[in-house]
């Protein structure tokens, strides 16, 4: 049954004071210290708890916006003191609390800060399972006392209006369930799923950990046509019943894979919203930085809570021989019930029938764990005698097996202190489990941390020596033809560190430019939503590198006119005016454009109107659905081909095109006798493939100097994508994609732009930069590699949705780049053992152009149809770690499958 929509009651319209918030807690380092009981209660919290739930610690107050919470806890009264002067700058950013560099709402006028309020009895925080995770003293600390008290109030929760639309409203209670670290919304409705009459059913479930942004004010698209409407109303419903709607009480939280799912939600007040906001975003920080032992005991919880069907808090034997089963476990029943009676230390029953708690629970599955090549490599380097490994052994383990050899003891032991979870590691000393644990770290992935963490290359550099994460037309999220258009698929593609982005802008009804797949079905968006809600607010939030504005222009000369001032406006100084030099020999660096935004386009050459004589478009032909002929179909489409006519340019655009002015592409010829370098030009999927087989070495030369667009065939209304490596490999800067689809095209794009601290801008090989000799013609065993996977063993792997049994696992390892490179090679099957499967197996691959290859593992399931895919990991070739590795799993939207992983030992050799 549908829900059904209900109206909120009057309330006066209040501008919100856009400012960006921080949280002095985000960091979460580990401390030795004790840590006192913070929610009331006789019991001591469990170590999740205290890593999530704050302390009081008045020298490291959390820095807040004006508009958070106003009281701090003492239990009466109090001001919020000392939470602003000084504390600019310090702590996480809440991503996206505001538009950088405007202080004031839509109607420009500056909030109120609000009163002091009562605060509230501070009731204890009690979750089921009172002494999980307390296996280790690394507590995480959260700074000042009055957060405590938010995450308190969102713990119980309170009941909001979610939006959906200009009529569609509903009263729900939203809470954070403290026991599975998510938040649910709840319906009192009687046809609730999960409840009765009068019974709270959960409506729907958001993890934390797929939460990855709670955004303050009108910054959706749902907010943006409802607050549009407000407008609107506001003079015709004076008076009347109709809602107004306050910024100043409204929040989003965006979720999901990419980001992609909105929840638009409306407080009360201003500051029941502001808790939400700050106690939200501070939890989400917190679980994300866990440590992956951490993370990895919250997954284990998970699976004993979802097995725990009657909710007593227990599992008898036969529950947990069904848990290992899902977990792809099997073992005999004999050992197994051996292994069970062991870890019942309490000798806790239910009925009759032994069980075990959750604390037992986790026990009991970890001694099932055994990895026996992980415990050969720590006996072959700790003390025969003791079975600890001290630092200088660690050492030698590190300089010897992982290619480490400036590792000194010094560094050792800070490993030891970070991994090692038993007090041995005051004494100097590792165990085994703490070897275990640092394998597992991200220091240890096959995916050089280093590579991932942190900007390592250089950045002073032309634009053109760079790969540059692109995205193709931006603003849909989904279909080419009658696909939703959004600013947040702006929002998405910045935060995935795409640093293109697509306006294909049309002239809108009311004078202002509109962005949508013109002569489709698709819906409109403006362009000042995109530009204010979207590119300003969060342009450089994840990289500080350029950001370049791909524009289509289909506007007509007034409505140029008006993009280009409310470009001016709206990204103010972030926009680049200052006009390329005409002897101009090669474009700035993106350490020269850092917080910049670029315009690529059409330019002017005189101060007069100008005929655009140029066919050159990122699309040559439109297709789309005329109305008459409905939906589309997915085999056949009925389209028709609109071709752009020749507009006239308006002289404003020399003010904003400069570094990436667009121009047609002829003939390599032609553009070797004519090109500047600031020119860049968009090529076609076809026409660059006939290019890439035809004349690869022209190619190269091409993109050494301009910055070139490669961009899909307008007949893929799937919004599927073209094969990036290919144009990579001869040096194509842009290769735009449909982010908004999770396919193979966007996980090789991933894992390229992973390379260089996510900035977006990954530096090409010396071999297409003309500083090394190459021509991908004419190959030879210069630059060949080989590389020897051996594959150890797996842990966790996934279940296979298709078979629905226990998996019969094996691994496929393949190389993607120069097409001579194209290769695949395969382990053997481990049958019935998903949960430690081993191989021992080694799998050789020679690689005869490793600058610019793909290394990509896929863990596969043996079936009679075709074989499913459990897990993907891709890596380049530049990026891979050698020595003992883990290879980390994701779905092919880049979920993460942890703790899957495979356990395999890499070497790289010349031929």
């Amino acid at each position: 049954m549908q829900e059904t929509a209900k109206t909120p009651e009057r309330v006066k319209c209040v501008d919100y004071n856009n400012q960006t918030e921080t949280i002095g807690g985000a960091s979460l380092s580990p401390s030795k210290e004790p840590v006192s009981l913070v929610c009331g209660g006789s019991r001591g919290l469990s170590l999740l708890e205290i890593q999530i739930i704050p302390k009081e610690d008045a020298s490291a107050a959390i820095p807040t916006s004006p508009s958070s919470l106003k009281h701090e806890v003492d239990g009466s009264k109090g001001h919020n003191q000392g939470l602003h002067s000084g504390q600019e700058g310090q702590g996480q950013k809440i991503g996206g609390g505001g538009r950088p560099g405007n202080n004031t709402s839509r109607s420009g006028q500056n909030s109120p800060i609000a009163s002091t309020g009562e605060a509230p009895l501070v009731s204890p925080c009690q979750p089921r399972f009172a002494n999980f995770l307390q296996s280790t003293d690394k507590k995480v600390l959260v700074r000042n006392r009055s957060m405590e008290e938010v995450v308190q109030k969102i713990h119980e929760g309170s009941t909001l209006w979610k939006v959906r639309g200009v009529n569609k409203w509903f009263h729900r209670h939203f809470k954070v369930d403290m026991d599975n670290m998510c938040l649910v919304g709840e319906s009192k409705k009687w046809w609730s799923p999960g409840g009765g009459a009068g019974s709270d059913g959960p409506e729907n479930a958001v993890p934390l950990l797929e939460i990855t942004e709670v955004r303050e004010g009108w910054k959706t698209d749902t907010f943006n046509k409802v607050s549009s409407h407000t407008e609107k109303m506001k003079d015709k419903t004076a008076g009347g019943e109709e809602p107004v709607l306050e910024e100043s009480k409204c929040f989003s939280v965006i979720h999901g894979p990419g980001g992609r799912d909105v929840l638009d939600l409306v407080a009360a007040t201003e500051d029941e919203r502001d808790a939400w906001v700050s106690g939200l975003s501070h939890l989400v920080q917190s679980v994300k930085s866990l440590h992956e032992e951490k993370q990895y005991d919250v997954w284990l919880r998970k699976q004993f809570v979802e097995a725990d069907k009657d909710n007593n808090g227990s599992l008898n034997f036969n529950e947990c021989c069904s848990l290992l089963k899902q977990l792809n476990i099997k073992m005999d029943k004999t050992h197994a019930k051996k292994l069970f009676n062991q870890a019942n230390t309490s000798k806790q029953k239910r009925d009759g029938d032994q069980v075990l708690e959750v604390g037992e629970f986790v026990s009991f599955y970890h001694t099932l764990l055994k990895m026996p090549e992980i415990e050969k490599l720590y006996k072959k380097y700790a003390s025969e005698k003791s079975q600890l490994m001290s630092a200088d052994q660690l050492c030698a383990f590190l300089q010897k097996e992982q290619g480490l050899p400036n590792y000194d003891a010094n560094q050792a032991t800070t490993l030891i202190n970070e991994f090692e979870i038993s007090d041995l590691k005051d004494q100097g000393y590792m165990t085994q489990d703490g070897f275990y644990h640092m394998l597992l770290s991200d220091m240890f992935d096959i995916f050089n941390h280093e590579h991932q963490s942190h900007v390592h290359m250089d950045m002073t550099q032309p634009l053109s020596h760079y790969y540059i994460s692109s995205s193709h037309n931006t603003y849909l999220t989904g279909h080419q033809l009658a696909g939703e258009s959004s600013v947040e698929g702006y929002i998405s593609a910045l935060k995935r560190g795409c640093r293109l982005l697509e306006l294909d802008v049309w002239d809108g009804d009311d004078g202002e430019p509109i962005i949508y797949h013109g002569h489709t079905l698709t819906s409109k968006i403006t362009l000042a939503d995109v530009l204010r809600d979207g590119i300003k607010a969060y342009a450089f939030e994840v990289s500080p590198y350029p950001v370049i504005l791909s524009i289509e222009n289909h506007l007509g000369v007034e409505q140029q006119k008006v993009m280009v001032n409310l470009m001016k406006d709206i990204l103010g100084d972030m926009l680049a005016t200052d006009q390329a030099p005409a002897d101009i020999t090669s474009v700035p660096s993106p350490e020269e454009l850092k917080n910049k935004i670029i315009i690529r386009g059409k330019k002017p050459q005189g101060s007069e109107v100008e005929s655009d004589d140029d066919d050159d478009d990122d699309q040559d032909t439109i297709d789309y659905i005329d109305s008459d002929d409905g939906a589309a179909q997915t085999k056949k489409l009925a389209c028709y081909y609109y071709k752009k006519p020749h507009k006239p340019l308006a002289p404003e655009l020399r003010e904003v095109v400069n570094v990436c002015e667009g121009k047609k592409f002829t003939t390599f010829l032609d553009a070797f006798e004519t090109y500047k370098c600031v020119h860049t030009p968009s090529i076609g999927e076809t026409k660059a493939k006939g290019l890439f087989e035809s004349s690869p070495d022209d190619f190269i030369k091409f993109t050494e100097r301009n910055v070139t667009k490669i961009y899909p065939l307008g007949t893929r209304a799937d919004s599927s994508n073209l094969k990036p490596y290919p144009f990579w490999s001869v040096g194509c800067q842009i290769v735009a994609l449909n982010m908004q689809t999770e396919d193979k095209a966007n996980f090789y794009n991933d894992a390229v732009f992973s390379t260089n601290g996510k900035c977006g801008y990954v530096l090409k090989p010396d071999i297409l930069l003309k500083k090394e000799p190459y021509s991908p013609t004419e190959l030879s065993d210069r630059y060949t590699k080989i590389v020897r996977v051996t594959v150890l063993s797996g842990q966790h792997l996934p279940n296979s949705v298709k078979k629905g049994d226990i998996v019969d696992p094996y691994v496929q390892v393949k190389v993607r780049g120069h097409p001579l490179d194209k290769q695949k090679q395969r382990s053997k099957v481990v049958k019935n053992n998903g949960f430690n499967p081993v191989w021992n197996e080694t799998l050789e691959l020679s690689i005869k152009v490793p600058q610019v290859s793909l290394v990509y593992f896929s863990l596969r399931d043996e079936s009679l149809a075709r074989d499913p895919v459990l897990g993907l990991c891709c890596i380049p070739f530049r990026s891979i770690s050698t020595g003992y590795r883990f290879v980390h799993f994701t779905e092919m939207g880049g979920k993460s499958l942890a703790p899957a992983a495979l356990f395999v030992h890499i070497d790289i050799s010349d031929k």
